[in-house]
């Protein structure tokens, strides 16, 4: 019974000290490679992990303000509410984020439908591939692939 208490005592600091009574909330440190990307894209090429990507799609589903799936038929809904906020990103997969740095600079697109904005993000090919072009020529062209929009305030 001593012993027990004995290794009850010594261990309750420990326990203290593991449960993050000081320093930075999970939430504090968890928002950090969404907020990182929307100031600048580069940053998605420090982010340690398996998939930079993934962990961006994993925060932006946490902290957009608002999220669709993107289509050829919902494109033009997107573009529209795209205006309402301050900051568009279009994950594709895994393997696809871009944010979009201009809907006033567009290039109409065939395949879409619609005038397509400028952005800049990373195609993941083996190797993060940075990509500065209007948004068709990063997301592809419509299909099966899941692309999502996320929207920052």
């Amino acid at each position: 019974m001593k012993n027990q208490l004995f290794i009850l005592l010594l261990a309750t600091p420990l326990l203290f000290n593991c449960s993050g009574g000081g320093g930075e909330s999970d939430e504090e440190v968890s928002n950090e490679v969404i907020i990182n990307f929307l100031n600048d894209v580069s940053s998605l090429e420090y982010v340690e992990g398996v998939s930079p990507i993934i962990e961006l799609m994993d925060e932006a589903h946490r902290y957009a303000s608002e999220t669709l799936n993107l289509t050829k038929e919902s494109m033009p809904d997107v573009l529209e509410e795209a205006a309402n906020h301050k900051h568009f990103v279009i994950i594709v997969e895994d393997h696809t984020a871009v944010k979009i740095t201009s809907l006033d600079d567009c290039k109409q697109s065939g395949a879409w439908g619609v005038c397509m904005p400028h952005g800049s993000g990373y195609i993941k090919k083996g190797e993060l591939v940075e990509k500065k072009d209007y948004i068709n020529n990063i997301i592809g062209i419509p299909d099966n692939q899941m692309r999502t929009a996320f929207f920052f305030d």
